[in-house]
This record gives structure tokens, sequence and C-alpha cells, in this order.
């Protein structure tokens, strides 16, 4: 076993792993975005990724834990954006804040249909542990429109209801809306579709729920 920073053609061993790992991540989101995670297979992936089986070994205790880091980047990643989002909007109106934070979490779906199928289609039931993943990052969203909309209720900007009802409704429109324009051919431009979810967002988030009856 290679010893702890002994170096091979300039690259320590904890660089070599993290560069294979990048690979495999890599091959990871081409095949589960293109084919599915049932029909990804650890072979197939370390050739891909050239990278030999021991190594993935090395890296990964089986495929599902590829998926579980794979899927774990991309969520942290969308909610990383999602701070930043609501940092750069501080002290804006509650309209401005829930749009722009819902278009930053969705960018990395958005530029990368493989990215949007992973994260909406191939994660749903993947396995017991994977789905417990999926539901524990749906609470911690949840969990911030929840705050933040909470907020703008102090503040006197919107009505309060019931924030759950309101996230979840967002959260599963927004799968189903991404991952049919992602299939869709020829689909509509990323701006116009961009627009429309912004608006849903508005709608379910921010709209004040005594105008909107007003004008049934």
């Amino acid at each position: 076993m290679a010893q702890e920073g002994r170096s091979y053609g300039g690259l320590t061993h904890e660089e070599r792993d993290a560069q294979r790992r990048q690979r495999l991540l890599g091959a990871a989101t081409e095949i589960i975005g293109t084919k599915g995670y049932a029909a990804t297979t650890i072979p197939g992936v370390c050739a891909a990724a050239k990278v030999s089986t021991r190594h993935f070994y090395e890296i990964y205790p089986g495929k599902e834990d590829l998926f579980v880091d794979l899927y774990d980047r991309i969520t942290a990643d969308s909610y990383e954006r999602v701070g930043e989002s609501l940092k750069a909007t501080a002290g804006e109106p509650i309209s401005r804040r829930v749009q722009a934070a819902v278009l930053a979490y969705l960018d990395p779906m958005l530029e990368d249909t493989r990215v949007a199928r992973i994260a909406f289609v191939e994660i749903m039931g993947a396995s017991p542990r994977i789905e417990k993943l999926r539901l524990d990052y749906r609470e911690t969203l949840v969990e911030v429109v929840r705050t933040e909309c909470s907020a703008s209720v102090a503040r006197g900007e919107i009505l309060d209801r019931d924030w759950r009802f309101a996230a979840l409704a967002l959260v599963g429109a927004v799968t189903a809306i991404v991952y049919d324009w992602a299939l869709h051919q020829p689909r509509s431009s990323r701006e116009a579709l961009e627009a429309q979810l912004a608006d849903l967002a508005l709608v379910l988030l921010a709209a004040d729920p005594v105008e909107r009856g007003d004008t049934l």
C-alpha cells in the first residue's frame, strides 16, 4: 500500500486519488445523466474514467457511495448558490429575493441537462439510503423557505401561510418542469424557462393570497 505523502510523478498519493475521484465523478455524471443509475456499472464508470476497479474501491465502497458523493456535490453547490443569492439580495423585497434564490438553486440543472436528470429523476427511490439523503436535503430547502418567508411576514410584506405546503408545491412543480424542458426537443430557451420559473416561485411564495383571491 502506498505510504501517505509519497510522491508519484510529482503527485502525492492523496493528489492522485483526488484526480481519480474527479474523473470518476465526471464519468458518473455522463453515464447516470444519460443512461440512468440502474444501468450504471462500476466497470463502465471505471472504463470511462480510466480508473482501475482496484483504485475505485480504494475511493468508494460501491456504486451507491459514488452516487451519494455525486448527488451531495450537486446539491451542496446549489445550496451554496442560494446562500450567495440571499446575501446579495439582502434588504430587497421578498419577491426579488425569492426569484433570485430559486434561479440560483436551479442554475446547475439548467446549465447541464445531465445534472437535471440526476438531481430530479435518478435520485428518486434509488435506494433507502439515497432516498433519505434526498428527503433530508428537501427538508433543508423547506426550512430555508420558511425562514425567509416568515421574516418577510414579520416585515409586513406578505401574509403568513403554510410554508411547508408552498415549498413542497414549488419543489414538485420545478422538478417536473425542468426535467420536461430537458427532455423536450426543440425546447424553449433557458431565459424563457427561467422567467416562467421565477413567476411560479413568486406566485407560490411571495404573492399576497388575499390579492390573488380578489382576482378570481
